[in-house]
């Protein structure tokens, strides 16, 4: 039986390419790595390396052992992590995965309020689309994913989280301005910001104008909210911009209109079924939802035209 400490040669020689790199880098011996790669061999049964001229030069078979050898490690960091926070006393860890929509504004926001009572908590952050939070989830990487669009993995536990809306922003004195509530079919006939077809949000705005028998129509094509809002704020046109992105958000020289037809979100929490959640986690599911309801109510509007 191949251990974890013969894999972790067998790597490491196949990413430095010389026993004596690999001697270095894990502070033994280079003989000691070279009889560990041979009985690393005897034990599987065929050779891993083509030997010439001193270096050794790994096989399919070695790659493929090496790629899978990575699920192990990451399994013995995770361990290696919750030792550690045992003995020392710690908080814990949490790592999260955010689309950019909810990473960049509203997530900051509530991650500083969580940690107020939480200094030693140890906390990442990262942002991906809903594929790859999904993909961070399964594999263990990450262990709480929020997202606008709903994650679809069968080894994923997803449920609604939060909920926001879509909401018109225009330059302050921009015509749809003097509106109310802003109709969809209005903004074909202005400098429309808009999101591809390809992203979720495309997807849901095309489907509101195709219930109205239109098709909608943009000069500027965005993937994320936030760079819709910041081209607004530059005087290039209009947007569609869900509350999400403008909690907390300094909106001076911008309007904010309701839009006809409504167009609410759900932000969803998911975690992996393959690993036990920790209770920071689940503490800060409940904690983000509490926010976000308290807090994208005092998103202000222009004080002539209230939304």
């Amino acid at each position: 039986m191949i251990n974890a400490r013969q894999l972790e040669v067998l790597c490491a020689v196949i990413e430095l390419g010389t026993t004596a790199k690999a001697a270095e880098m894990l502070a033994v011996s280079q003989p000691a790595v070279s009889n560990m790669i041979r009985h690393v061999e005897t034990l599987a049964g065929f050779a891993l390396f083509e030997r010439e001229r001193g270096r050794l030069t790994p096989t399919p078979e070695a790659r493929h052992i090496a790629q899978e050898a990575q699920h192990l490690f990451m399994q013995q960091r995770r361990v290696a992590s919750i030792i550690e926070e045992l003995r020392g006393g710690t908080t814990g860890r949490l790592s999260i995965v955010a689309t950019p929509s909810i990473g960049q504004r509203i997530l900051p926001q509530v991650i500083a309020q969580f940690l107020e009572s939480r200094p030693k908590l140890n906390v990442s952050l990262d942002l991906g689309h809903t594929d790859q939070i999904a993909n961070r989830l399964v594999s263990g990487q990450a262990e709480l994913g929020l997202s606008i669009s709903q994650p679809r993995h069968s080894a994923l536990t997803v449920r609604p989280i939060a909920k926001a809306q879509l909401l018109c922003v225009c330059p302050e004195g921009h015509e749809l301005a003097l509106s109310r509530v802003v109709r969809i079919e209005a903004l074909n006939h202005a400098r429309h910001i808009s999101y591809s077809s390809e992203t979720p949000l495309g997807q849901m705005i095309d489907g509101a104008f195709s219930r109205r028998g239109l098709e909608r129509r943009y000069f500027f094509e965005v993937r994320h909210t936030m760079a819709a809002l910041e081209l607004v704020a530059n005087g290039v046109g209009v947007a569609l911009v869900d509350t999400f992105a403008l909690a907390g958000r300094d909106l001076a020289g911008m309007a904010l209109r309701p839009i006809d037809p409504v167009m609410d979100l759900q932000a969803h929490s998911a975690t992996s079924k393959l690993f036990p959640t920790s209770n920071v986690a689940l503490q800060f599911q409940s904690f983000f939802s509490q926010y976000v309801a308290e807090h994208l109510q005092m998103i202000p509007s222009s004080p002539d035209n209230p939304i």
